[in-house]
């Protein structure tokens, strides 16, 4: 089973994805005296030779761990920044459809960095080819840490226990609730 981490400040570590540990590793951090269990499983009970403990659902830590302020640059968060559009004709393909776009193409100078890259479709990006003069329709951006956080809530995501909406503020049709989930998907 899968548990959700909170920073010290009641938020998720992180959104995207998820921050969630193993039932394991919430135990041995409960034991190390790293985080605090917020809330458990219904009807769960971890058992050992000495001791009988409700399994923990979700889990605090102790002390607060420092948010980065920028995103790092990955295909999926390039992305998330975009919507999941291409920029240049606004459709929504599928994921396996989109390409990354270097608006400066790279054998012009362009650099893969957050300014100069760009979601395309496969025909969009094939017509554009190595044209530096076509542009897509919203300028790349560098986006924050917080702005990859917040558009990851378009997203449909399966989650083991209902307890977790009160911390993760998931809009409520994008949320599924799994109850024997092996881990924690996004759709």
């Amino acid at each position: 089973m899968s548990v959700l981490l909170l920073n010290a400040d009641a938020q998720p570590v992180c959104l995207l994805p998820l921050s969630i540990i193993s039932w394991q590793s919430a135990v041995k951090a409960y034991f190390a005296d790293k985080v605090r269990i917020v809330k458990n499983y219904d009807n769960r009970v971890l058992h050992s030779a000495r001791m009988e403990m409700p399994m923990p659902s979700v889990v605090m830590l102790k002390r607060y761990h420092k948010q980065p302020t920028r995103a790092k640059f990955t295909r999926r968060n390039l992305f998330v920044r975009d919507h999941f559009m291409c920029q240049y004709c606004g459709d929504h393909p599928r994921v396996g459809d989109l390409t990354i776009d270097h608006v400066l193409p790279r054998s012009h100078g362009g650099r893969t960095n957050w300014t100069n890259c760009t979601t395309a479709c496969k025909p969009c990006n094939t017509k554009k080819s190595n044209n530096p003069h076509i542009k897509p329709d919203i300028l790349p951006f560098q986006p924050t840490w917080h702005d990859i956080n917040y558009n990851a809530k378009i997203f449909k995501i399966h989650i083991p226990d209902a307890s977790w909406q009160d911390f993760l503020q998931w809009p409520e049709e994008l949320l599924i609730i799994n109850e024997n989930p092996s881990k924690t998907q996004y759709s």
